[in-house]
């Protein structure tokens, strides 16, 4: 399947981000990155991106993966990621990058279409806000959550009214008929996706070891002996006339593809809806060469001999998968590809590894200072700035229906 950002899901996960420690509520992203928060770090179809809104998803993106357990020391910045050999500190860079592309996507999108925030959603917003604050300690303890990302409260603020313009602009296009699936819409959907069907007569080249817990290869004279039952059931299909009443007639018969108890096969249908990949790749390449209806010789797997019949593909399982939903997510895919993306000396310069050490410095020089400045005061512990998501809600939490 095409790799690609399902808008709902991306809001909904980026808008719960960790959170961090104590900072300065003015120029902590100057300090950190020697950058003004409202400063211009790149544009999207000409509209800027303000350093602070890139920040924040610089950090939520390096808090994620040290969440994962990576970037554990100075090198796991440099190892790379992927077949194209990336440092892994760019590929966050340009995955903080791509969720503000996709936010200031979805609110040139919603400007376009007349698409704001009503009263109710502007109060939830400034509730949540209220709760996030009281669960943190109360607004100070808030106030510094913020600084420690790099974001003002009105920027936080604006990046959690996207969700409400998402929704809104999807309402808004599923009402005009926008997001209508048509047949050819579940056509595409199939062949994007590579999904098909089949049904196969499967003759066993291993067997369970006596631990019951491992296969143990067929010998050679076995293997053979499997082939030449398999090609004898080909040829009884031929004779038949290749009948679909035949190859179910034989599969039930023969094949070895998992049992009931009963002695039932445990697929009688087949597999109706299978993503590329599922299967191993012997049986999807020959499927695919195959037309619907038509059967194959057999073809050898690590499992044995499969003697194979394309099916069509179950569409009422299409249609459970091919929604609005994902007719929007592919919508919104459209927007992202075609948005025209320009940075400045100010993205090109940045190193995520010296910005996330500096914040680190400048942060731990804020908590000292407080501590020494207020030796009698039990503070309540904020999070370091790479703690998991979930140690500290973000006001999206309750928005995003999470």
């Amino acid at each position: 399947m095409k790799k690609s950002r399902l808008i709902a899901g991306t809001l909904a996960l980026c808008l719960l981000a960790s959170c961090g420690a104590a900072a300065d509520p003015d120029d902590m992203a100057y300090q950190a990155a020697n950058l003004k928060r409202d400063s211009e770090i790149l544009t999207v179809d000409g509209q800027a991106i303000p350093a602070e809104e890139y920040l924040f998803w610089l950090l939520s993106a390096i808090s994620q993966e040290k969440q994962y357990g990576s970037l554990a020391n100075d090198d796991a910045w440099e190892e790379t990621l992927g077949e194209d050999g990336t440092a892994t500190a760019e590929v966050l860079k340009s995955d903080a990058l791509e969720t503000a592309k996709l936010y200031r996507v979805i609110e040139t999108k919603a400007a376009e279409a007349g698409i704001t925030l009503t009263e109710e959603q502007n109060k939830e917003i400034n509730d949540e806000m209220a709760k996030v604050a009281e669960q943190l300690g109360g607004e100070e303890a808030l106030q510094e959550w913020l600084d420690s990302r790099c974001i003002s409260r009105d920027g936080f603020v604006k990046l959690n009214t996207v969700y409400y313009l998402n929704q809104g602009l999807k309402e808004k296009l599923e009402g005009d008929g926008s997001l209508a699936v048509t047949d050819a819409d579940y056509e595409q959907f199939v062949a994007d996706n590579g999904i098909y069907a089949a049904k196969h007569i499967l003759i066993s080249t291993r067997k369970v070891s006596e631990d019951g817990q491992s296969y143990e290869e067929f010998t050679d004279e076995e293997k053979a002996q499997a082939l030449q039952k398999a090609q004898d059931l080909r040829q009884q299909l031929r004779d038949a006339g290749d009948t679909v009443e035949k190859f179910d007639e034989l599969m039930n018969q023969y094949s070895e593809d998992g049992r009931n108890d009963d002695g039932t096969l445990a697929y009688p249908d087949g597999y109706t809806y299978i993503y590329t990949g599922q299967m191993v790749s012997e049986f999807e390449d020959a499927t695919k060469a195959l037309k619907v209806g038509e059967i194959s010789d057999p073809v050898e797997s690590r499992f044995g001999y499969h003697v194979i019949l394309r099916l069509d593909v179950d569409q009422e399982q299409v249609k459970q998968n091919c929604t609005t939903d994902y007719k929007f997510s592919q919508l919104t895919q459209q927007w992202l590809d075609e948005a025209e993306v320009k940075t400045t000396k100010a993205y090109d310069t940045l190193d995520p590894k010296t910005f996330y050490d500096k914040l680190q410095t400048v942060m731990e020089a804020k908590a000292a200072a407080k501590a020494s400045a207020s030796p009698a005061v039990s503070e309540s512990p904020v999070p370091e700035t790479g703690a998991p998501a979930e140690e500290s809600p973000a006001p999206a939490e309750t928005a995003s229906g999470s």
